[in-house]
């Protein structure tokens, strides 16, 4: 390169001076293929570069890294340049444009080169660190930012970017899979079952008979008993998670029909606005049937004064539970108490529960609303004859008390089917004399009617003794 140095120049000059410089002199510069300039400019540039590399590296330079070290221009360089535009007397605009382009896609090329070798030092600098070779990775950070002052960021930037375009491609790959994929997953597992004749395959080599070796009525029927009398199909969900086979069996649409013929009866149409039996029991509303509906309801209550001291003024703080379990077969039981869940819900498994203060009914379902009948008798009146007079058993005259109860199913968020809200609550008293009492309860306190969460009870999906039919 030249050894005296002028004032910085337009790309116009920068160009015109290296071809000068390269060409010696202007008369044959003219004649000179474009190409064969640009590659001797890349190769004595690199040269430069190397022969910078290999130095030990000073403070790192203040120049913008877009712009990279090009070869100054001397004094005789210019004068070339000033009677090479001379020697036609004017230039035209296209030949103007055409330098500038040249000049252009130079600097571009050359500030691309500069990223990429700063880029490559750095990822190089990173690996000496990871593998604790802190004096070399040293060296190659310096040698980064003298090329590119900001190359951490460039770098750091540019694998962020990456990134997302990688979550963001297998984002888009999961969406297709469940949207394309899994509409045909079943006839997919069915076309890979009948490669291999079997519902399965055993892992492991066994003397015993595998079940694999049972017939696929055998299979549906196990299936049923899997669901129960309790239709327990969450059950039936972990066993189609086992494999291919047992997906396609836990997935035959009978067990689903079965299903919605248990909860809906006669009313249960067909599955036309749901797509299949199985979406139909899961939008459908239903109340749930493998635990039971709770709420907690808690008020205080004024005291009586104490006949020591009339001052005195307690407060009493009421809780109690309501308990709410439905069965397949439309009935139902409820109960009202203070104690607490732990206690109580092991005791409404069945519907024939030893707690005297349970009441049980039946249930109806009209869309998302469950009506609700119970009754509840007193004891029965014994009269007897207690030395002259008649004895009447119990304290009240009420013979039966009758609940009509509406609930409101919803599914807040992602949990179908998971609370039950007060809709209607009418309670009859009926005395031995047939003589009715109609209450009609105000349930808008939601202080005094909570609404009922469900709370699934593991133990009554422990057992099935009855299949599904």
């Amino acid at each position: 390169m030249a050894d005296t140095t002028k004032s910085a120049k337009a790309d116009d000059d920068i160009t015109f001076g290296d071809l000068t410089e390269q060409n010696e002199a202007p008369q044959s510069t003219d004649q000179e293929d474009p190409e064969s300039v640009l590659a001797s400019f890349r190769k004595e540039w690199r040269r430069e570069l190397e022969s910078h590399g290999s130095s030990t590296p000073g403070t790192p330079s203040r120049s913008h890294p877009c712009h990279p070290r090009l070869p100054q221009v001397n004094q005789s360089q210019e004068e070339s340049l000033e009677s090479l535009n001379s020697d036609d007397g004017v230039e035209t605009d296209g030949e103007s444009n055409a330098v500038n382009n040249t000049s252009d896609k130079k600097v571009d090329d050359v500030c691309s080169d500069i990223e990429l070798k700063a880029t490559e030092l750095f990822n190089r600098a990173v690996e000496l660190e990871q593998s604790k070779r802190l004096y070399e990775a040293i060296q190659h950070y310096r040698r980064a930012m003298t090329l590119v002052p900001d190359i951490e960021f460039r770098v750091h930037r540019k694998s962020m970017l990456e990134r997302n375009e990688v979550d963001t491609e297998e984002s888009l790959q999961e969406e297709d899979l469940s949207r394309e994929e899994f509409q045909d997953l079943i006839a997919r597992f069915q076309l890979l079952v009948a490669s291999t004749h079997a519902v399965c395959i055993p892992q492991f080599e066994q003397e015993a008979p595998h079940i694999s070796c049972l017939p696929p009525e055998m299979l549906d029927r196990i299936m049923c008993w899997v669901v129960g009398n309790d239709l327990d199909m969450r059950s039936l969900e972990q066993v189609a998670q086992a494999c291919r086979g047992f997906y396609l069996v836990a997935r035959n649409p009978e067990i689903w029909h079965k299903a919605c013929l248990r909860v809906w009866g006669i009313n249960c149409g067909l599955p036309g606005p749901y797509g299949s039996w199985r979406e139909m029991f899961i939008e459908r509303p239903h109340p749930r049937y493998n635990g039971c509906y709770i709420s907690r309801t808690t008020y205080f209550r004024q005291g009586d004064c104490s006949f020591q001291d009339q001052n005195y003024q307690p407060w009493h703080l009421v809780q109690y539970y309501r308990y709410v379990r439905f069965f397949t077969d439309g009935t139902v039981s409820m109960l009202t108490t203070p104690e607490e869940p732990q206690s109580v819900v092991s005791h409404l498994r069945t519907r024939d529960s030893k707690i005297s203060q349970v009441v049980r009914g039946h249930y109806r379902i009209h869309g998302s609303v469950i009506s609700l009948l119970l009754k509840k008798k007193a004891r029965e009146r014994n009269s007897n004859r207690r030395k002259g007079r008649r004895h009447f058993g119990g304290t009240t005259d009420v013979a039966e008390t009758i609940f009509q109860i509406e609930y409101d199913l919803r599914s807040p968020k992602d949990r179908l089917h998971w609370i039950l809200a007060w809709r209607n609550y009418i309670i009859s008293y009926i005395t031995y004399d047939n003589k009715k009492t109609v209450t009609d309860v105000d349930v808008n306190d939601v202080n005094k009617f909570p609404t009922l969460a469900f709370s699934r009870v593991k133990s009554y999906a422990l057992v099935s003794d009855v299949p599904l039919c």
